[in-house]
């Protein structure tokens, strides 16, 4: 057994697929299959179930997943107290797609021009995957929602405060408000974001006594608003990731105000390198404001 074939397991059992895994660690499709088999072949287990549309883990390829994910988050901790230097090594960043729009890149700009030496991947999921990835060791480093249940001894602070924001089809009715009831939106088709806002969105809506009539359900941000451009129905997603044009959607706030603050969140023991990030992030960041049309950010 090695370390490599541990990497490659855990880089398949991230992405589901071993052509993006072997993208992701940039060696050979064959070379990812056959590390795997000889893994397989050496624990005398079967690891991975081979599909058609990808491979998945069986119950004991997840077991044997989360103790590689221990025994490499400590080599690599190894390797870099070996090295006596925070700013080699290398660093990988689970995050949430509201963060990764606006929030996240100039902390990594920062990051990689203070530490230029460090390897630095960025993965992004919904809200629990990236804390999976957490509690795994798959991610050093990790953005989050508040409210989702973080391992014990889980350190965090607050990164940013997001703002929930109805958006609408430019021409709407509901349009020319300058904020918005739930109740309101749940009178129209609804396109249901399930990249990781759907347990908000829906306490919002249980909170203001409505049911909402989820027509679509698209994990993509981007999908999302172009569907709501074409007035397929209106929906309900972060401020922060809002891209800076986005023609054809109106965006206004909630009645009453919803926020959401993003947490970054680190293990216990986090890595050298995931300490440098961190305190890097805590320092003062002003997201740039987008140009699309926001009742909060007309001219």
């Amino acid at each position: 057994m090695t370390f490599t074939q541990l990497r490659i397991l855990q880089a398949v059992a991230r992405t589901g697929n071993m052509t993006r895994a072997a993208e992701e660690l940039a060696i050979t499709q064959s070379a990812i299959s056959h590390a795997l088999r000889t893994l397989e072949s050496e624990l005398g287990v079967a690891l991975l179930v081979r599909g058609n549309h990808g491979v998945t883990l069986t119950a004991t390829g997840r077991a044997v997943c989360r103790r590689a994910a221990l025994i490499l988050t400590q080599v690599e901790a190894l390797e870099q107290e070996v090295a006596g230097v925070r700013e080699r090594g290398s660093l990988r960043v689970g995050t949430i797609p509201s963060a990764n729009v606006r929030l996240l890149p100039p902390i990594l700009r920062r990051y990689k021009d203070a530490c230029p030496q460090v390897r630095l991947t960025v993965m992004e999921g919904s809200d629990d995957e990236v804390l999976e990835w957490l509690e795994t060791g798959a991610a050093d480093v990790v953005t989050v929602s508040a409210g989702i249940q973080l391992p014990a001894g889980t350190m965090t602070r607050t990164l940013a405060t997001d703002h929930m924001l109805a958006v609408l089809p430019s021409g709407h009715d509901l349009a020319v408000r300058g904020a918005v009831p739930m109740a309101d939106l749940a009178r129209h088709p609804f396109i249901m974001s399930t990249g990781g806002c759907e347990p908000l969105i829906t306490k919002v809506a249980q909170a203001a006594d409505v049911s909402l009539r989820c027509h679509y359900r698209v994990r993509d941000t981007n999908s999302i608003l172009a569907m709501v451009a074409e007035g397929l129905g209106v929906s309900v997603i972060p401020e922060l990731s809002l891209p800076a044009h986005c023609p054809g959607v109106h965006a206004i706030p909630l009645d009453p105000p919803v926020e959401r603050p993003v947490l970054l969140a680190l293990p216990a023991d986090p890595l050298p390198t995931a300490g440098a990030f961190a305190e890097l992030a805590a320092a003062p960041l002003t997201p740039r404001p987008g140009s699309l049309e926001t009742s909060a950010h007309r001219a």
